[in-house]
């Protein structure tokens, strides 16, 4: 009778296990549905569930190749759908058009869609939010340490096709009352050439000085994003200063590792220093979609 006991038991906790994992909506067997397996580590697989004997379950990969899981290794498993069937190491929509607006600092014609917002920080010191307030027009504003407020705002045609043209304005104020600290506001036109994840661009502008004893000057960049494979890209951004007295190319070259809501930058760039001199030297960048 014990045993007996042990058997109903051990088969009502099979059933509320696979309850508890599998989705009501998959259907065993069903080679029309596409299912999403999880793991408990993060393991994810899509493909077709063939069978399913407590405390085992079979899944068919959509390669034909077969796998059998202990129910107790699972998390879920469920109908895949658009969403959720984008396996890790892949960008959604929503996280792929903010990670491609800028390159390590220069500005693409590249806009996030609506709604989205991104958090950037460069050098540690460099960090700004931007919002995605319609798919072709977004704002943002940031601090640069120890003592710079930043306001931005992108206007960008943002089309399939594979010509982006874009136009945007930067304003970089002082907060110090000292007149070593200029304040600039960057107006650019930007022309990006290709899809996000393999693209060319070029930058052409003028950094105002908004006080008396600030430079003015033109500005111009190109480079561009290549996906490597999977989620790495190979990123070059060049700032060129014709007219600038002594060195007048910045040469800018590094890797990206771009993954879910993330991207991380590492390469040998250009960027400004705190005192708002411009200077090549190994950099991190790091990008966060929310």
């Amino acid at each position: 009778m014990r045993f007996l006991f042990v058997i109903i038991f051990l088969g009502i906790s099979a059933s509320i296990l696979c309850q508890e994992i599998i989705a009501p909506g998959v259907r065993l067997g069903d080679t029309s549905q596409l299912h999403l397996l999880v793991t408990q580590r993060g393991d994810h697989f899509l493909g077709n569930v063939f069978y399913l004997q407590p405390p085992e379950l079979g899944f068919r990969l959509r390669s034909g190749d077969t796998l059998f899981f202990d129910l107790s290794t699972l998390k879920s498993v469920e109908v895949a759908t658009g969403e959720n069937a984008r396996l890790p190491g892949r960008l959604n929509k929503k996280t792929e058009g903010g990670f491609f607006q800028d390159l390590f600092i220069s500005n693409t014609a590249f806009s996030a869609p609506k709604g989205s917002r991104l958090f950037r920080n460069t050098q540690l010191a460099w960090n700004q939010v931007d919002f995605a307030a319609t798919n072709h027009y977004s704002i943002g504003m940031g601090y640069v340490l120890p003592f710079f407020f930043l306001v931005r705002t992108r206007l960008a045609s943002n089309s399939e096709g594979p010509l982006n043209i874009g136009a945007g304005i930067n304003f970089l104020f002082s907060l110090s009352p000292e007149p070593e600290f200029p304040r600039t506001a960057h107006i650019y036109l930007a022309s990006t050439l290709g899809k996000k994840d393999k693209y060319f661009n070029f930058n052409a502008g003028y950094a105002v000085g908004l006080r008396s004893n600030s430079d003015s000057r033109f500005v111009l960049s190109a480079g561009g994003a290549f996906r490597l494979s999977g989620p790495w890209h190979i990123l070059i951004d060049n700032l060129f200063l014709p007219g600038k007295e002594g060195k007048t190319l910045y040469p800018g070259f590094g890797i990206s590792f771009a993954r879910n809501n993330s991207r991380l930058d590492l390469g040998y760039f250009y960027f400004s220093t705190f005192s708002t001199q411009l200077v090549n030297s190994p950099g991190v960048g790091y990008s966060r979609a929310f």
